[in-house]
């Protein structure tokens, strides 16, 4: 079924709203809303996982949702993610939510923009922007040349409200967070009261960013754990995954990493089952600054090894954060998908880089309908990123005055 044909209807309800503790070292301007309903208890597919049986969730004529199928395969042709909970990249733990993450000590600044007037009746969802200092830009001079234009970071609180008006048309709970580099600003929203997401394949990408953490300046991995790094990166291979989580460390090794990293909202699943690993789109940005940017936790040559990869990722499996894209701009992406809990968990990071443009971008999802469901919610907020997200200043607007052609009559 298309995922046109498979769009949303209706709007979650909403309960009041708490504002979060602002952190010491920045101003970050923070709204909450509370959905009235959960779907955390486990269901029979769910303990089916758990006690080793592949599984699906089907319709009552037999078919699977979005297209997969009991064998494990996606529309793509892709290996699923349902799977079993060893092996499967997805899954709610039962440890206590992690403590609300905390802004980087590099994300400081004096001041943030206030945050714009609700645009709906209902309590918005949950939104942070924050600034990063960047340089300022010296003043124009007579003789010289005009400074550059500083970046417009008035987008922010755009954005942020844009996604809190698309999510309320949607079903499902979802937090989506955006990071660029160029204005230094971050945009943060959910629509829900959840403290953890279930990573599902996306955990993959943490797993190859933790690996090359190791690499030092070479960046370069092992010739045996290369082999197994390609097929968990662009075919989404849970096998190769599973090796590569022990050669990560496993639980404690990971959560090692995710700490290193400043992901304090984040716990790695445990006794090998790597896709119940919990996580929010606004943790994952550090593992996407990190592959993206440098002097972000890896090497130049972890990047570059890090990108090949990601670069490699089968076409079938490039939905979500490249929707509204243009053609020719890179995307560097890494999804995740799994039945659970009665409905779909849809996840998407992406690195987005073209056409005078440069972000990165994390989307997490539960309680799909259907995958297309998901696939969709996810791809409505990547369109609306590409359109809010400013690009580069015109080099021409930047030009210096022709002196003769201001002093012709």
């Amino acid at each position: 079924m298309g995922v046109a044909a498979l769009a949303a209807v209706g709007a979650p309800p909403f309960t009041a709203a708490a504002t979060a503790a602002t952190p010491d070292d920045t101003a970050v301007a923070v709204e909450r809303a509370a959905s009235v309903s959960s779907t955390d208890a486990l269901d029979g597919s769910v303990l089916a996982g758990i006690l080793g049986i592949d599984f699906a969730i089907a319709t009552p004529d037999g078919a699977i949702p979005g297209g997969a199928t009991s064998g494990g395969t996606t529309p793509g042709g892709a290996t699923s993610d349902a799977k079993s909970v060893a092996a499967m990249p997805g899954g709610a733990t039962s440890s206590a939510p992690a403590a609300a993450p905390t802004v980087p000590t590099t994300l400081v600044a004096p001041a943030v923009p206030t945050a714009p007037a609700p645009t709906s009746a209902s309590v918005p969802p949950a939104t942070t922007w924050e600034p990063v200092p960047s340089g300022s830009a010296p003043a124009a001079t007579a003789s010289g040349p005009p400074a550059a234009a500083e970046p417009d970071s008035s987008f922010a609180p755009v954005l942020a409200a844009e996604f809190r008006s698309y999510l309320a048309t949607r079903p499902g709970a979802v937090s989506v967070a955006l990071y660029d580099p160029a204005t230094g600003m971050t945009v943060d929203v959910t629509n829900s009261t959840r403290t953890g997401w279930e990573t599902a394949s996306t955990v993959k990408l943490d797993i190859l960013t933790a690996l090359l953490s190791k690499t030092g300046e070479s960046g370069q991995l092992t010739a045996g754990q290369l082999r197994l790094a390609k097929p968990m990166i662009s075919i989404s291979d849970n096998a190769s995954a599973s090796t590569l989580w022990r050669a990560a460390g496993a639980q404690s090794g990971m959560n090692g990493f995710f700490r290193g990293l400043g992901m304090t909202s984040t716990t790695a699943g445990g006794g090998g089952a790597w896709g119940l690993t919990r996580t929010t789109a606004y943790d994952q940005l550090r593992v996407l600054r990190a592959v993206a940017y440098p002097g972000s936790g890896l090497s130049a040559n972890a990047m570059a090894t890090a990108a090949g990869l990601l670069d490699t990722v089968i076409p079938s499996q490039r939905w979500g954060l490249t929707a509204g894209v243009p053609a020719g701009v890179s995307v560097e992406i890494k999804n995740g998908w799994l039945p659970y809990g009665g409905g779909w968990v849809i996840n998407s990071l992406a690195h987005v880089h073209g056409a005078g443009k440069d972000y990165v971008m994390a989307a997490y999802t539960r309680d799909s309908r259907t995958m297309a469901t998901g696939i969709e919610t996810i791809s409505g907020l990547s369109r609306l990123a590409w359109r809010y997200v400013p690009g580069a200043p015109d080099p021409k607007a930047l030009a210096a005055p022709d002196p003769i052609a201001l002093a012709a009559p």
